[in-house]
């Protein structure tokens, strides 16, 4: 189902305007599910059934799967079908669901989106929540130190790259995501190595949007960073087949209508 949220541009930065209904969100990122990852696709799976349920928003910021070379590719993907369906369920009862796409599934289209019952999100966001405008983004944009990806950006990003690559068929498509996965993990070594985003520009995305919080992830590394009187949420990946890490950060307005902040293990419900 739709959201009830109004999706508008302000300052130049596309927006969602909770409506009052909105009193829990949920938010994820980086949960690279698919058939390599058997036991966290079926813990993401698993949550939206159960604790994601409380929340009246849920918002997956980008890298939902762990790659993915057009929407027809769900068609041969039996994981991302069942992924499909459980986002589809948890959104059946009116419940908004936003998508954003990452570093990993940049391609994913209308056809996702409206199999899952999703709204794509515009990456950065802007999200009007109890008083506070929140920039949502993956967060893969801010990380200026790691210049070889970021000129691979700006290649697969460009329309032309995107109708090049899309042309081929789909079993070229899967082969060639399966070999970039395989050369990434190479290059990437240990996680202590990555490139983290860059602070400055995060300041510079909060200014430009008169705003004060920021939500991102792709880093793999979940803290929350104050400095000059803002705050920015990193999220946690989620590696259950590995690394025994998955977390959800949860947004809720409080009697008082403050947002009170939590994380949690996806088996743990916002209380």
């Amino acid at each position: 189902m739709k959201s009830d949220a109004r999706p508008l541009r302000a300052d130049g930065v596309a927006a969602v305007v909770a409506p009052p209904s909105w009193r829990r969100l949920a938010f994820v990122s980086d949960l690279h599910l698919g058939d390599a990852a058997p036991r966290t696709t079926a813990a993401f799976v698993a949550w939206l059934g159960g604790a994601a349920r409380r929340a009246d928003a849920l918002f997956v910021l980008g890298d939902l799967f762990e790659s993915w070379v057009g929407d027809d590719q769900l068609e041969v993907d039996a994981a991302a079908r069942r992924v499909v369906d459980a986002l589809r369920g948890y959104a059946r009862d009116g419940r908004a669901l936003w998508l954003q796409r990452g570093n990993r599934d940049f391609l994913l289209g209308d056809a996702l989106a409206a199999a899952c019952g999703a709204s794509h999100l515009d990456d950065p966001c802007v999200l009007q929540f109890g008083g506070q405008r929140i920039v949502l983004t993956h967060g893969d944009a801010l990380c200026l130190a790691d210049q070889a990806y970021m000129r691979w950006r700006a290649q697969c990003r460009a329309a032309g790259w995107q109708a090049a690559f899309s042309a081929q068929p789909l079993a070229a498509r899967l082969a060639q995501a399966a070999a970039a996965r395989q050369a990434s993990r190479a290059a990437q070594g240990v996680q202590e190595n990555w490139a983290d985003a860059d602070a400055a520009e995060a300041a510079r995305w909060l200014h430009a949007a008169d705003a004060h919080w920021m939500i991102h992830g792709h880093t793999h590394r979940p803290r929350s960073h104050w400095r000059d009187g803002t705050l920015r949420e990193v999220l946690s990946d989620w590696d259950l087949d590995g690394a025994a890490r998955a977390e959800v950060l949860w947004l809720e307005l409080g009697a008082g209508g403050a947002i009170e902040v939590r994380r949690g293990a996806p088996a743990a419900t916002a209380t």
